[in-house]
């Protein structure tokens, strides 16, 4: 995945909700923009966890898909 991609999911208008995978499994919901940031270098997603005060570190090479709900496809 790259950085470009994250960069153009986050800056959309309007945005689209999106969910990052991982290869061990796990996804990461990004229902707003402010809920994500890449850090300086692009190296990494921070992914805020909207129910609490605790976030995701992702390194951007480990992210193996990036899925738009169908309804916001349309």
């Amino acid at each position: 995945m790259t950085v470009e991609k994250i960069r153009s999911l986050l800056r959309a208008t309007p945005f689209q909700s999106f969910e990052v995978h991982t290869p061990d499994g796990r996804a990461f919901q990004v229902p707003h923009p402010d809920f994500a940031m890449l850090s300086g270098t692009g190296r990494l997603l921070h992914v805020a966890r909207p129910e609490s005060d605790q976030e995701d570190i992702i390194d951007i090479a480990l992210i193996t898909d990036i899925a738009v709900p169908l309804k916001a496809q349309k």
